[in-house]
């Protein structure tokens, strides 16, 4: 660490016997509305775009061996000036305009002080989107939560949602570098902070995905799941896409919605770019933003997020929110394990109470052959309204009326969980199906939300997990923190009152033999002073190494992918 580098924030270890006294210190947060003293505005609201490259002031070290590109994605801009009919607001932040940003970290003389450049660089990806609604005072495609015009008649409605879904596309969710049977990079081999130059694709919860140029971030087309195969018709799908850690195959499920719906569980293959359908499973038509992969298995969990007229409500409402059924805690959650070496499609059902879930974690297969999957879960959706402008801002009281509200707030805090799928129950079409045993609970704000792990792990048992907690001292997250899921304890980095991070990204040491050898990076932003920085974490102790100051708030984005120089 650089000599003059003062770090900004502080790490606590904290074990199994603190989490009672943790969830009453969250729960007194919020009944003092402790929320109110943070600022994170400026992560939200009035962003702009910087398309640079800027370079940004290095503080402390981040290693040379981090170099390479970090990108990230998210929502953008959350209103539209000047319409035919006044600003536009957009209600709920999943439904803000996609901003993809980019932090190229470029290695210097290891004599050099500090060892590293990093400039940054931003693009929008919804310019379209944005225009279409500044001409016609409305957004007129399909959503997650934004309510169709109310002056809009039935018939307008369905041609709004019909007629312009295609057309107009916000994708902004997650990033994956170098899909099988996409086309490569357009640009030269090298870029022009020399880093070679990757196909970057980002991808939301439909089935289409959003291309994007290595270097400019400019969207170069927006293909559909359909390129890989034409049975995969259906239009929503999973936001994050697995890529098998040995082959580099693409996994993903696409779901056609219909009287009878149907979840078709698919790879593409990296060395022919030929699409196999693993599994056709007919089942309800439910929201499923992310599925667990193994060495042998597709798992696919269908959380109790099923949509109305199995999925048909959708054209109506104009938006997925709308669309659910009202959360029933007597609905299961079903479990379809599916075979991806042998064609055997699917081999195991299993069902478990009621959940709601955004994030996997990760999934391995133990000695005696069985699954473990560990998973983010809510008792159920009630903090999907805890996205909302209104909520995440503060504004018109609506912070309070959601996280006062005691039984609403107890009910929208997440549990990190485990759960173990034994192979000797493996069976389908049985009466009554088994049920996974949850081997593992921990709750938050001991556990959070945007877990990562170091992902030489994937597919892999792992030991530590990585997310941002919510101690409620925030509308959104307020700590980094590192789970030890052997021992339960924590590490945990917190940053001065109004420093909110984003998820962190794991950068594996080269030759790190340990599993928690390498670095994080984050985003956090300095909410006081409207201005964000990339923080750099040893991710061992999670103790600061250094940053990148921005003179200027980048958006509090969703995920990121890190592409190393040498990729």
């Amino acid at each position: 660490m650089g000599s003059t580098y003062v770090p900004q924030g502080t790490t606590t270890r904290l074990t199994p016997a603190d989490e009672q006294t943790s969830v009453q210190s969250s729960q007194e947060n919020l009944e003092q509305g402790a929320f109110h003293e943070w600022p994170n505005e400026a992560g939200f609201d009035g962003l702009t775009e910087h398309r640079g490259p800027i370079e940004l002031k290095v503080k402390g070290s981040i290693p040379a061996w981090a170099a390479g590109s970090l990108y990230r994605t998210g929502p953008g801009l959350c209103k539209v000036e000047d319409t035919k009919s006044g600003t536009f607001s957009i209600s709920h932040w999943f439904d803000g305009l996609a901003h993809t940003h980019r932090f190229d970290i470029v290695a210097k003389d290891a004599a050099a002080e500090p060892t590293v450049r990093v400039y940054y660089s931003s693009r929008r990806q919804s310019d379209k989107i944005a225009a279409d609604i500044k001409a016609a005072g409305t957004w007129r495609s399909l959503t997650f939560a934004q309510k169709l015009d109310p002056c809009v008649g039935i018939f307008g409605k369905l041609t709004s949602v019909f007629n312009k879904r295609s057309a107009l596309q916000n994708v902004g969710v997650t990033v994956s570098v170098n899909l099988p049977s996409l086309r490569p990079p357009t640009k030269a081999a090298v870029d022009a902070q020399g880093h070679r130059a990757a196909s970057i694709v980002i991808a939301t919860d439909a089935a289409k995905m959003c291309e994007v140029d290595p270097e400019t971030m400019e969207p170069l087309s927006f293909p559909k799941q359909s390129k890989f195969h034409p049975d995969l018709k259906g239009p929503l799908s999973g936001a994050h896409g697995k890529l098998d850690p040995e082959t580099g195959d693409y996994i993903n499920y696409n779901l056609e919605l219909a009287k009878q719906p149907v979840y078709r569980v698919f790879r593409v293959s990296a060395a022919t770019g030929k699409t196999d359908i693993l599994a056709a499973i007919p089942f309800k038509a439910a929201y499923i933003h992310s599925f667990f992969l193994t060495h042998n298995y597709v798992v696919l969990c269908v959380p109790v997020a099923h949509y109305e007229l199995n999925g048909l409500k959708i054209l109506w409402e104009g938006n997925l929110l709308d669309s659910f059924k009202p959360f029933d805690p007597s609905e299961t959650c079903r479990w379809f394990v599916v075979d991806r070496r042998h064609g055997k499609g699917v081999v195991a059902e299993f069902a478990s109470p009621a959940r709601f879930f955004f994030h996997t974690v990760n999934a391995f297969e133990d000695d005696d052959g069985d699954v473990l999957c560990e998973v983010v879960d809510y008792p159920n959706r009630y903090i999907v309204d805890g996205y909302y402008y209104d909520v995440i801002l503060d504004r018109n009281g609506k912070a309070t009326e959601f996280w006062r509200d005691g039984q609403l707030a107890h009910q929208s805090f997440p549990r990190l969980t485990r759960y173990r799928l034994r192979k000797k129950e493996f069976a389908t079409g049985t009466s009554t199906l088994p049920a996974p045993e949850l081997v593992m609970e921990i709750p938050a704000p001991h556990a959070g939300d945007m877990p990562v792990i170091n992902p030489r792990y994937r597919c892999r048992r792992h030991r530590y997990g990585y997310f941002v907690v919510s101690r409620a001292l925030s509308t959104f997250s307020d700590a980094i923190a590192k789970v030890d899921t052997d021992t339960r304890e924590l590490l945990q980095w917190e940053g001065p009152r109004g420093h909110t991070p984003s998820e962190a990204i794991f950068i594996p040491r080269p030759d790190a033999e340990e599993e928690d050898d390498g670095v994080l990076l984050s985003v956090v932003l300095d909410g006081a002073n409207r201005t964000s920085y990339l923080l750099c974490l040893d991710a061992r102790t999670m103790t600061e190494l250094g940053s990148a100051e921005c003179e200027f708030a980048v958006a509090i984005g969703l995920h990121g992918r890190h592409v190393p120089a040498d990729f």
